[in-house]
């Protein structure tokens, strides 16, 4: 575990923020300085309106004169692109031009845009607030802060709008300070603590609360509104939640999503509709998503629709037109066309372009480049100087981030820079000397600063992380090591029992092994393989199966137990095919396995089987037995009154009383196991016993925090158990080898682990978990119930396995099952070493390592506590 920690501590090395801001009076100094523009190009743009003086009083902004005069931003969390297009019918679906308009290229929408808004992995909200307001990109390293963080210190543009010194809200026109307001999701308190004038935060964390943040963010909209058009306060911005927290309990597609849209889509066109009655001056209203959502409503990850937010922009009546920037995105042909630059653009880029609008300086750390359609009043030479600072302020923080934090490779990119530049300060030169601006050459120059910026974010994107190599190389050491002195033990035992290995047992031994090096070695390597990961699994589990089955069969013709080797592939494969709807408990009538003659027979199936073990003296407690049907048939009430579309019949208390006498049998039982295992002098027959019953309570646990598909799952989990329990008692000729004994056990778990809708993703993370005795949020109760739902199977092996060494006399088997676990862990740091600069290192091969190394936990701390309580 150590070495681990040293590996992971090394390879999540986040991105050196720097402390530097921008200021507001710096604009001639980043294009004299930085892109060698001469002081006779500084006052041609002066003189043209386009640069702002910084001696004058009577500026209208810091670098650039401000387009608008406020600006409010909607925030609908997880506003996946096709909501906004599809679901937003009256606020933007009305706004939208016909699909006849849009066909005609004389056609201009003067006020309303709408894009793609691409977010970058993780696709967690604080992280995407970050994003929003600072331009750069949060690292993979800080996705725990989406928990809870500190405060951001970076520069933002929030923070330059709210600076309260004279010089800075003067040079923008202002004669006050600027005034701004939030309501809804607390995070931003989180991030920017003291920063608005007004604030109302909700807490944002429990998912099953559908209403009450978005209901705070209606009761003050009204009022927020008014002052915004009367230009009171310059940012209002309002973070509805609802939508992401539909999407957490019931996803995507359910009438609760389709409810709660249609309450958005009523309160932003209430907002557009008097921003269109406005006409005194000129303000934009932005409705965007921070991301989307999976078909299952998580989120987290970089698949399309998690990434694919919305981006929906509308200025009022009296903002200067904006056909001219408009028509200049048709026009370039040089670089960006309306199908992939400006229809698809990524959210950082929404930073310079706000920036801009506002007069604000763009942050210093801002990676995003500007998009000119959004800007009112905008011409080509406005596009060019706007996106020449951009192009100064981004090269000036990667040449100082290079040369204060981590070198960059940045040869390439200042070739592409002087081109853009020399195009600009061509342009300038022809207007300086004709007094025409040539329209065609400005268009071709702001290309290539264009492309300098996208070249320049795709640099970003490639090293935004730092890697201490020399302690990933000591973390892979270490763990090499330890796993070659924990295997050893096995080496002299394991050459003994190659050359006593009889003939026809080479071929399900062999098997094994291929399997387990495949699975916990090669399969690390491959992007394609970690998403198939299930489907291996399951091919693997068939093979070792049939090659036992068959050796069985033909040393014993009259031996029925081959049947019994055939229950694992079967069973898991009746598993993932037949049940479905793991972890979404509330969305009940969606998935088969929800339906109440489903669960209450899969129920009963578990109390069948259950006394099947009372009365075959298997486990010998009447009162456990008891215990055990009674909460099964409270947990079965539980899930009835879930599958009711009447909404106060949320079965929290018949859970509840199901929970209480879980926890009691738990006990019992636990305690029961370590008084036999300590005491009794023939372990055989009282060890089994209250272990088999520890072991029915922890899955039973497991499955109450799955949801109703747990139970049917869990009665193939427990078929399987006792096939392989049965198969580790052979013996003589029909003995299995303690390593395909492992190896079948850890393929049953880890398909377990995948077939109730896991995955090493933090999208696959079943947040409905926390909530299936509470519709509020408590941290512990929520926090254990999610642990238990995502590594509880895992837990489970570990303790099958353990009784199987103990009860059947097999010492090996405990160490090989951790061992391969030991393995999957080194090859999974090895590979995430050598692919750490891979495009899917942070997609697939990072999630992979974090969910790998947890396990490996998990093994260390089962080991570590069962070797306590063995001294004890």
């Amino acid at each position: 575990m150590a070495s681990l920690y040293w590996f992971a501590s090394s390879f999540f090395l986040a991105k050196k923020n720097l402390s530097l801001v921008s200021s507001c009076h710096e604009s001639e100094t980043l294009l004299t300085q930085v892109l060698g523009l001469t002081e006779t190009h500084i006052s041609l743009l002066q003189t043209q309106g386009i640069l702002s003086k910084s001696s004058e009083s009577s500026r209208q902004g810091c670098w650039m004169p401000r387009r608008v005069e406020s600006v409010m931003l909607l925030l609908v969390d997880a506003l996946r692109f096709d909501f906004c297009l599809y679901n937003l019918p009256k606020s933007v679906g009305s706004r939208l031009p016909s699909l006849k308009q849009q066909q005609n290229d004389d056609y201009l929408n003067q006020t309303t845009r709408l894009f793609r808004f691409v977010a970058d992995p993780p696709t967690v909200t604080m992280q995407r607030l970050k994003a929003l307001t600072t331009g750069g990109l949060p690292t993979f390293a800080d996705i725990s802060a989406n928990f809870g963080g500190a405060s951001l210190e970076e520069d933002s543009w929030l923070h330059q709008l709210m600076k309260h010194t004279r010089d800075d809200y003067a040079a923008r026109g202002r004669r006050q300070p600027a005034q701004s307001a939030f309501v809804g999701d607390d995070t931003w308190i989180d991030l920017f603590p003291n920063l608005f004038t007004q604030a109302h935060p909700y807490p944002s964390f429990n998912t099953r609360d559908l209403n009450t943040v978005d209901d705070g963010c209606m009761a003050h909209l009204p009022n927020l509104t008014h002052s915004f058009l009367h230009n009171d306060l310059e940012m209002v911005i309002v973070h509805f939640l609802g939508v992401d927290h539909v999407g957490h309990t019931y996803g995507p597609h359910n009438v609760h999503m389709d409810a709660k849209l249609q309450q958005m889509d009523h309160a932003l066109a209430n907002v557009l509709d008097q921003v269109d009655a406005s006409n005194s001056s000129c303000q934009a209203v932005l409705i965007f998503g921070d991301h989307g959502m999976t078909e299952d409503g998580n989120h987290g990850g970089g698949t399309e629709e998690e990434v694919s937010a919305a981006l929906f922009v509308h200025v009022s009546p009296a903002c200067e037109d904006m056909n001219e920037a408009i028509a200049l995105e048709r026009d370039s042909s040089l670089l960006w066309s309306a199908s992939q630059t400006f229809a698809s653009i990524h959210q950082i880029d929404m930073v310079s372009t706000l920036s801009m609008m506002l007069g604000l300086p763009i942050p210093f750390a801002n990676l995003g480049s500007m998009v000119p359609s959004l800007l009112p009043g905008y011409g080509h030479l406005h596009v060019a100087t706007s996106l020449a600072l951009n192009a100064a302020q981004v090269w000036r923080y990667l040449t100082i981030y290079s040369e204060t934090a981590n070198k960059l490779p940045l040869g390439n990119l200042k070739m592409q820079l002087d081109i853009a530049v020399s195009a600009y300060q061509n342009v300038l030169d022809a207007l300086r000397q004709d007094k025409v601006l040539d329209a065609d050459k400005c268009n071709q120059a702001s290309g290539l600063l264009k492309l300098f910026l996208t070249e320049a974010l795709a640099l970003g994107q490639r090293v935004w992380t730092r890697f201490d190599n020399v302690g990933m190389i000591g973390g892979v050491t270490v763990l090499l090591l330890a796993s070659v002195a924990y295997a050893s033990p096995l080496a002299s035992d394991g050459f003994k029992h190659l050359r006593r290995l009889q003939r026809d047992h080479m071929l399900e031994v062999s098997l094994a092994l291929f399997a387990m090096l495949f699975l916990c070695g090669l399969l690390t390597f491959s992007n394609s393989y970690i998403y198939e990961e299930q489907h291996v699994i399951m091919f693997s589990m068939s093979l070792v199966s049939i090659a036992v089955a068959a050796r069985i069969r033909n040393d014993s013709k009259s031996c029925t137990v081959w049947r019994g080797v055939l229950v694992l592939p079967i069973a898991s494969r009746l598993n993932e095919v037949l049940i479905s709807g793991h972890g979404l408990d509330p969305s009940m009538q969606a998935h088969l396995a929800h339906h109440p003659l489903v669960f209450v027979a899969s129920l009963a199936a578990l109390a069948a089987i259950r006394c099947y073990w009372y009365q075959c003296r298997i486990i010998k407690s009447f009162w456990q037995a008891t215990l055990d049907c009674l909460v099964l048939f409270f947990l079965a009430g539980s899930w009835w009154e879930k599958s009711l579309a009447d909404p106060s019949r949320n079965g929290f208390v018949l859970c509840r009383i199901a929970l209480f006498w879980l926890a009691v049998g738990t006990f019992t039982a636990f305690r029961d196991a370590m008084t036999a295992n300590n005491t009794v002098a023939s372990p055989n027959d009282a060890y089994p016993t209250a272990t088999f019953s520890a072991l029915f309570k922890m899955a039973m646990a497991i499955m109450i925090v799955t949801g109703p598909s747990g139970a049917a799952s869990l009665v193939f989990l427990l078929l399987q158990a006792m096939s392989i329990y049965m198969l580790s008692q052979l013996v003589g000729s029909l003995r299995i080898h303690s390593f395909v004994i492992a190896t079948m056990s850890r393929l049953v778990i880890r398909h377990m682990f995948f077939a109730t809708n896991h995955g090493c993703a933090f999208n696959r993370l079943q947040y409905s978990s926390a909530f299936v005795a509470t519709d509020e949020f408590y941290f512990v109760f929520g926090g254990l119930s999610l642990f238990l739902n995502t590594f509880g199977w895992e837990l489970f092996g570990l303790a099958f396995v353990y009784m199987l060494s103990k009860q059947h006399h097999r010492h090996s088997l405990c160490r090989i099952y951790t061992l391969l676990q030991l393995l999957e862990a080194l090859t999974s740091c090895v590979s995430v070493a050598m692919l750490r600069r891979h495009l899917m290192v942070w997609d697939v091969y990072a999630p992979h390592f974090i969910f790998v190394s947890i396990f490996t936990a998990l093994h260390g701390l089962w080991l570590l506590s069962c070797n306590l309580l063995s001294i004890l």
